[in-house]
C-alpha cells in the first residue's frame, strides 16, 4: 500500500509535512449520520464544521421578509381606493392616504424583486466560484494551514 507522501505530491507551506488533504474529503470524513430507535441525526467533527461547503441561497427568505409588507400595503391600497369609489365624497386626506399606501406597496414589491434578483445573482455568479474554491482547497492535518491548489 502506498503512503500518503507517494499519493499526494504537495507539501504544507507552514510545517513542511505531506499530510495534506482536500477540504471535501475532510468534510466527508468528519460528517457522520446516525439513526437509533428514537432519534436520528448528523454529527460533525470540528474540522468538518470548519470546512463546510458553501451553500446555495434559497428564494424563501425574500418572500418571508417582503411578503407580509406587500400583502399589508396591497390590502390597505384596495381598501383606500374602494372607499373613494364607493362614497363619491372624496376628501384630500382619503386620496392622499390611498396614494401613500400605493407608493408603499410599489416600494415593497420593488424591494422584494431586488432581493430576489440579488439571490439569483449570488447563485448564478458567486456560488459556483466559492464552490470551486472549496473543492480545490487543501488543508494540512498537522497544523491546519489551508491552501488553494488549482489542479
Amino acid at each position: 500500500m502506498a503512503s500518503v507522501s507517494q499519493l499526494n505530491p504537495y507539501q504544507c507551506d507552514q510545517c513542511g509535512t505531506a499530510n495534506i488533504v482536500a477540504a471535501p474529503v475532510l468534510y466527508q470524513q468528519g460528517t457522520h449520520t446516525y439513526s437509533t430507535t428514537f432519534h436520528s441525526g448528523t454529527t460533525q467533527s470540528f474540522f468538518a464544521q470548519a470546512v463546510t461547503p458553501p451553500r446555495v441561497r434559497g428564494f424563501l427568505r425574500p418572500f418571508l421578509v417582503w411578503g407580509p409588507a406587500v400583502a399589508f400595503f396591497t390590502l390597505w391600497t384596495f381598501i383606500g381606493f374602494s372607499s373613494i369609489l364607493e362614497l363619491h365624497r372624496i376628501t384630500v386626506f382619503k386620496a392622499e392616504l390611498a396614494f401613500v399606501f400605493l407608493a408603499l406597496c410599489v416600494t415593497s414589491v420593488a424591494g422584494m424583486v431586488f432581493s430576489l434578483r440579488k439571490v439569483a445573482r449570488y447563485n448564478r455568479e458567486v456560488y459556483p466560484q466559492l464552490h470551486w474554491n472549496w473543492e480545490h482547497t487543501y488543508i494540512c492535518r498537522r497544523c491546519g494551514w489551508s491552501r488553494l491548489i488549482p489542479s
